[in-house]
C-alpha cells in the first residue's frame, strides 16, 4: 500500500549550536558581536565556465554548492533535505508535489518562482543539454504551476531515487540564460554569491542575504585560492595558509593525519574507471572491452595510483553495504591474462593493437593510474600512447570523444544501483564511454528502478550486472578514499558519505571558524 510521505526542514537546532561555538571559542564568554567568519578554501581546480548541469567534476560541483540550490539537498549525513521547497509531499507513486519559500531571488535580483522551476526541469529534461540527471528527468510526465510557490511534477513511471537525484547539486534551480547555447551561470539562488574570478588564481564568494535561510549561514566571505598541484594544496593546508582542501592526495593522508591541528575527513564511494570510444576501432566491439576489463591489475591500481588508500573492484561497482550487492558476480573481471589474450583473437586482434589513453597530468592519482593500466595492455598486446592534458581540456576532450580509452574517476550521482544511468546511457559526456547505447541495459535499469518490491528488484540488478560484466560499456578499477582535511578550527563542515561526497559543500553553510 502507498504511504503517503511529507517532509519539512529543522535547521533552528544547528545554527543555534554553531552560533554558539562561533562566539565561545577558546571555552571563553566573549560578548558583543561576533568577528567576521572568512574561510579560506584551497581548490584543486580552476573552472573556466561554470554550467552547473553538466558534471563537470569536484571543484565545480564545490561552486555549484554555494552559489546554487535546487528543490531539495542533502545534509552531512546524507539524508535528502529540503533547499528551495519548503516542504514537499509524494501524494501518489508517480506524483510530487513542492512548495517553494515565499520570496525566493536569484544574486542579480530577479524573482524566482515555480515558472523558473519549470523552466530548469524542462531544459534538465532536453537530452541536449547534457544534464548529469537527464536519464531521470527524461522520465518527467508533467509540471504543473498553479501558483508562483508551488510546483507538482508528474513521472511517467515510478522513480525510487528521484528525490536523491534531484538532491544533487546539479539539479540547482538556474537563470533561464544558463541553459542557452554556450551559456554559464554564475548568477543562482544559493548562500553565497559570486564577487570575483581571477581565472587560474582564485574565486571569492560572500554571503548572500537573499538566500531563503540566510540567518543560519555562519561565513560571511569564502575565499577559494586554486591549488591544481596536490602537494602544494597540502602544504598550504598544513603552513595555515588556508583552512579546507579538497582532494587531499592519497600519499599526503599519513602526513595529514600525523598534524594534531588538521582533522582528515576521508569517506570511501568514489571509484576509478576506464571508458572508450565505442563509435569506431577496436573498443567499437564488446569483446575487446571485456578483454580490457580481464587484463587489468587492480591492485597495482590501488598502490600506485592510491598510495594504498582503496579497494579493487572486479566487477560492477555496487558496494558491499547495498542490499543489491551480489558477492557472486562481484569478481566477474578477475585478472585473467589469457582470457584476455583468446578474447583479442577471437575479435582479430591476435597481435594486439595501438590506441590513445586519455587520462590528465593534473590530478597525479589519474595519471598514476594511466600509467599502470598502459602495463598491463601492453602485456596482452594493447600498446597505448597516453594523453595527458590539463583537467578541462581533459573533460572537453571526453565530451568530443577525442580518444580511444580513457581513464575516469566519478561516483554516482546517488547511492542506489540507478546509479549505474550515469554510466550507460544519455548524451555525450566525459564520464561515459562515447557513443554507447545498449537497449538491454537501458531496458533493466528503466525496470529495476520502477520496481519497489526489494527481491524482484534485486533479481533485475542481478541480471543488469551480468549483462554489464559481459558488454563492459566501462571497466571498473578501485574504489577510493575520498578526502578533505581542514584545521581543527574549522567546525561544522563534513564529507559527506558514500556517492554524495561531492555534495559535501552544502555543509558551507553550517560552517564556522572557532577560536583555538
Amino acid at each position: 500500500m502507498f504511504t503517503k510521505l511529507k517532509y519539512a526542514a529543522t535547521t533552528a537546532a544547528i545554527a543555534a549550536s554553531a552560533l554558539a561555538l562561533a562566539a565561545c571559542g577558546g571555552g571563553g564568554t566573549t560578548q558583543g558581536a561576533a568577528p567576521a567568519q572568512e574561510l579560506q578554501f584551497g581548490l584543486s581546480a580552476d573552472v573556466p565556465k561554470l554550467q552547473p548541469h553538466l558534471d563537470q567534476g569536484a571543484a565545480a560541483m564545490m561552486l555549484d554548492s554555494v552559489l546554487h540550490r535546487g528543490l531539495l539537498g542533502y545534509n552531512a549525513k546524507g539524508e535528502i533535505t529540503t533547499a528551495l521547497a519548503e516542504k514537499y509531499e509524494q501524494t501518489d507513486p508517480t506524483t510530487y508535489k513542492f512548495t517553494l519559500h515565499k520570496g525566493l531571488k536569484f544574486h542579480d535580483g530577479s524573482p524566482l518562482t515555480s515558472a523558473e522551476v519549470k523552466t530548469s526541469f524542462e531544459d534538465l529534461a532536453n537530452p541536449k543539454s547534457a544534464a548529469k540527471i537527464v536519464s531521470v528527468t527524461q522520465g518527467i510526465q508533467s509540471i504543473e504551476t498553479p501558483d508562483a510557490e508551488t510546483v507538482i511534477i508528474k513521472l511517467k513511471s515510478p522513480n525510487a531515487a528521484f528525490l536523491s537525484y534531484i538532491a544533487d547539486t546539479t539539479a540547482a534551480v538556474l537563470p533561464s540564460a544558463a541553459f542557452t547555447a554556450g551559456g554559464e551561470s554564475w548568477v543562482g539562488a544559493g548562500p553565497f554569491k559570486l564577487v570575483s574570478h581571477d581565472k587560474g588564481v582564485s574565486f571569492v564568494v560572500e554571503k548572500f542575504d537573499g538566500y531563503y535561510n540566510a540567518g543560519s549561514v555562519k561565513l560571511n566571505k569564502i575565499d577559494f585560492p586554486i591549488y591544481t598541484d596536490g602537494q602544494a594544496r597540502t602544504n598550504a593546508l598544513l603552513a595555515g595558509d588556508v583552512d579546507l582542501i579538497d582532494f587531499v592526495p592519497w600519499e599526503e593522508f599519513d602526513r595529514v593525519k600525523s598534524d594534531s591541528n588538521i582533522t582528515l575527513d576521508a569517506q570511501s564511494g568514489p571509484f576509478m574507471y576506464l571508458n572508450f570510444n565505442v563509435t569506431k576501432g577496436p573498443f567499437a566491439d564488446a569483446k575487446v572491452r571485456e578483454a580490457v576489463a580481464l587484463a587489468v591489475n587492480r591492485e597495482n591500481v590501488v598502490s600506485a595510483a592510491l598510495s594504498g588508500n582503496g579497494t579493487p573492484i572486479q566487477g560492477v561497482p555496487v558496494p558491499e553495504t547495498s542490499p543489491f550487492y551480489n558477492k557472486s558476480l562481484a569478481n566477474g573481471w578477475e585478472q585473467n591474462a589469457a582470457k584476455a589474450k583468446s578474447l583479442l583473437a577471437e575479435a582479430g586482434y591476435p597481435d594486439g593493437f595501438t590506441a590513445k589513453m586519455l587520462s590528465t597530468s593534473q590530478y597525479a592519482f589519474h595519471k598514476d593510474t594511466a600509467l599502470s593500466v598502459q602495463s598491463d595492455l601492453a602485456a596482452v598486446g594493447i600498446k597505448l600512447d597516453l594523453d595527458l592534458p590539463d583537467w578541462a581540456t581533459r573533460v572537453s576532450k571526453g565530451n568530443a570523444g577525442d580518444y580511444d580509452i580513457a581513464v575516469s574517476g566519478s561516483a554516482g550521482v546517488v547511492n542506489d544501483p540507478s546509479f549505474l544511468s550515469k554510466f550507460v546511457t544519455g548524451p555525450a559526456e566525459h564520464t561515459r564511454s562515447f557513443g554507447y547505447n545498449n537497449a538491454t541495459i537501458n531496458d533493466l535499469l528503466a525496470q529495476g528502478v520502477a520496481e519497489t518490491d526489494e527481491a524482484k528488484r534485486k533479481a533485475i540488478y542481478d541480471k543488469l550486472s551480468e549483462t554489464i560484466l559481459t558488454d563492459a560499456p566501462f571497466v571498473s578499477l578501485a574504489g577510493r578514499a575520498q578526502a578533505y582535511a581542514y584545521q581543527k578550527s574549522v567546525t561544522g563542515f563534513s564529507n559527506i558519505p558514500g556517492f554524495l561526497t561531492f555534495n559535501s559543500g552544502y555543509t558551507l553553510t553550517e560552517t564556522s571558524i572557532v577560536s583555538p
